[in-house]
């Protein structure tokens, strides 16, 4: 009877007999768990989520040093190429704690550099065979058969459908999605990225000679099911990036100049045609694009590109800081918005308006080197190999694999002009697989590690120790933004049914645990000292003569939150609130003031305003012109409009 192990200690797909290779594997499974799990978990985009799959990426590195202390290797090899954006890393985190006026947000926005950090490290130095890389791909593309599955199911639902994204408690989509594809995402965006992603990859196993026929077809199909799931998203900018991509492939797909032009421009043109005909004729997709057209729709891109360009002309070289673009956009003296962004939709320009020129530099350079490096070891590679023992060739396994890296950061790239792929973190780390491909390509390991017993102890437990001190330094961080925003939802259901008046008291209770926690937690987290103060002044509605040691209360929290963050206009504002509340009035203005003067352009900074000079009957008319300020600013801002009635009675 044949053995499964071959003379060299071989099996076939598993690879070599031995530890090493089966550490390996249980790298290459975590690695693929994680893409996975956050996938389907919204993309990553909740706090809880990324609190509860953070052991992963300790658990990760610890397979990852037991591999440093058990492989067999010799001379034992590392990449440099992570190396490259360390710089960026410690600029980014000079930008935390020096330029951020909201650091506990620059934080967040670390931790997930700091995972796609990690996930680039490991893919560089790990999965060393074509069998790893596989079945990588294959988990990385499982997910997309629930998303389009959900996504189908999605548009013809009369109302949003629920998610759970490893939280104790219900998410519902926002209903301006209703009846369009998000997938296991949170809005149609990222679900649209996320195919876009990883449709050249599959146009390329489907057109190329290099899969077993079977697969290529299956490869078609599922082709056919990304371009409708694309179409049923209705976002528009992605089905400019569809036909952009179906133009590219076939550079990467055919020998010949005039294969390529063909395929090229017959398949950007069947696209083209396609989707124009289904805008024009089809009712479903006119109407959306008609949305899109308006100014609540993507023209608003157009707005969020012109303030980050006058932030990046403010603040060339440090950026506004990690994190801080919200927060630039509303105490913009130029510009304002019903709902304020977190990102400008072009994650270029979010780099560049946070991190500045410097920071798009120390980003941008070690990507272009690679990309550059990659695009000429690819034009070298031998474009088809002879299979011995059959007839015809395939394309060479390097060439292959680096069509699909080059494709899928090509996708990456084109989807960052136009989406916020840098605050989804599944979808950054199908980026970092991309770019992975192409550094196991096209780079030789140049860093040589010793071989001794003890330096081998060694590296275990400095990969353990890194892996584990990530974990504890970060869920921090997570757990409170977690609570905080968990709080800060309940605390706007409980103000919007006015529960604080009438109602349930024990929910307010419970938000104020929630705050409580969350300071607990991260006691930097200014968010969390705000919600906490504002939760407070709700009490007062409640039983309004033993308030007085709760607006006491209020007002630390708000000065607590002051101090931290002396440049973040909401702080000023709910020191100014709380201060009314305790009945300091002339401290309550001077708050309320300076939170006008932060942001001059803000409709809720003129609303608060307005509402306290309210109380006083002989400033009526000042108050009237400050709430005619906020919706000037915002006609849409329903708080204002009540307070504009009740002084228009009064």
């Amino acid at each position: 009877m044949a053995s499964i192990i071959n003379k060299d200690n071989i099996i076939a797909i598993y690879g070599r007999l031995g530890w090493g290779n089966f550490v390996d594997w249980l790298v290459t499974i975590c690695l693929g768990l994680i893409i996975f799990l956050t996938t389907v978990s919204l993309g990553g985009v909740r706090p809880d989520t990324q609190l509860a799959l953070l052991p992963l990426f300790a658990i990760l590195l610890t397979l990852h040093g037991i591999w440093l202390a058990v492989d067999n290797a010799s001379p034992k090899r590392l990449s440099h190429i992570p190396f490259l954006f360390v710089p960026a890393l410690l600029w980014m985190l000079c930008s935390v704690y020096w330029f951020s006026p909201v650091p506990w947000r620059g934080w967040y926005e670390m931790i997930y550099a700091l995972q796609a950090f990690i996930v680039l490290w490991v893919l560089s130095n790990n999965v060393r065979t074509r069998a790893h890389l596989w079945a990588l791909i294959i988990m990385s593309l499982s997910p997309a058969a629930f998303a389009i599955a959900n996504g189908f199911y999605q548009v013809s639902q009369e109302r949003p459908h629920i998610f759970g994204a490893m939280t104790d408690y219900g998410l519902e989509l926002n209903p301006d999605f209703l009846q369009r594809a998000t997938g296991a995402f949170a809005d149609p965006n990222s679900f649209a990225a996320f195919l876009l992603i990883l449709l050249p990859s599959l146009l390329i196993m489907a057109g190329v000679t290099r899969l077993p026929k079977i697969l290529r077809g299956l490869a078609v199909y599922i082709v056919l099911m990304f371009f409708v799931g694309i179409a049923l998203t209705q976002s528009y900018w992605a089905f400019a990036a569809v036909v952009i991509l179906v133009a590219i492939v076939p550079w990467l797909c055919f020998r010949g100049l005039k294969a390529r032009l063909l395929y090229s421009c017959l398949g950007a043109s069947a696209m083209a045609l396609t989707l124009s005909a289904m805008v024009i004729f089809h009712p479903f997709f006119k109407k959306g694009f008609e949305q899109a057209q308006s100014d609540e729709g993507e023209v608003v891109r157009l707005v969020l590109w012109r303030e980050a360009l006058h932030l990046v002309a403010e603040n060339p070289i440090t950026g506004v800081g990690a994190g801080a673009y919200r927060v630039a956009f509303e105490q913009s003296p130029r510009v304002s918005l019903a709902d304020s962004p977190e990102t400008p939709h072009n994650d270029y320009l979010l780099v560049l308006s946070q991190l500045g020129l410097l920071g798009v530099a120390l980003f941008g350079i070690p990507i272009l080197y690679v990309f550059v490096r990659a695009f000429r070891r690819w034009r070298k590679e031998p474009f088809s190999v002879k299979l011995k023992n059959r007839r015809g060739t395939i394309m060479a396994p390097q060439r292959f694999f680096l069509s699909l890296g080059l494709a899928g950061v090509i996708s990456f790239a084109l989807c960052m002009a136009a989406s916020f792929i840098l605050y989804v973190p599944s979808l950054t780390l199908y980026g970092v697989l991309a770019f992975a491909i192409l550094v196991k390509a096209s780079f030789n390991r140049q860093i040589i590690l010793p071989l001794h017993r003890i330096l081998r102890l060694e590296y275990f437990l400095l990969a353990t120790c890194v892996g584990w001190s990530f974990y504890v330094l970060s869920s921090t961080k997570l757990e409170a933004n977690a609570l905080e925003l968990r709080a800060s939802e309940q605390l706007g259901y409980v103000v919007d049914m006015r529960v604080h008046v009438a109602g349930n008291d024990k929910l307010l209770d419970e938000v104020l645990i929630l705050y409580e926690d969350a300071v607990i937690a991260d006691s930097q987290n200014v968010d969390a000292w705000l919600g906490r103060s504002a939760s407070l002044c709700q009490l007062y509605f409640r039983s309004p003569g033993e308030f007085e040691h709760l607006a006491k209360k209020a007002v630390a929290s708000a000065e607590l939150a002051v101090e931290i963050s002396p440049l973040y206009w909401k702080t000023w504002a709910q020191l100014g609130v709380a201060r009314s509340f305790y009945g300091e009035a002339d401290l309550a203005e001077e708050a309320l003031l300076k939170a006008l003067e932060l942001a001059p352009n803000n409709s809720n900074a003129h609303y608060y305003y307005a509402a306290f000079l309210s109380f006083d009957k002989e400033r009526r008319e000042q108050a009237l012109i400050s709430v005619r300020a906020a919706l000037d600013i915002n006609p849409k801002n329903i708080v204002a409009t009540r307070l504009q009635q009740k002084l228009l009675i009064l």
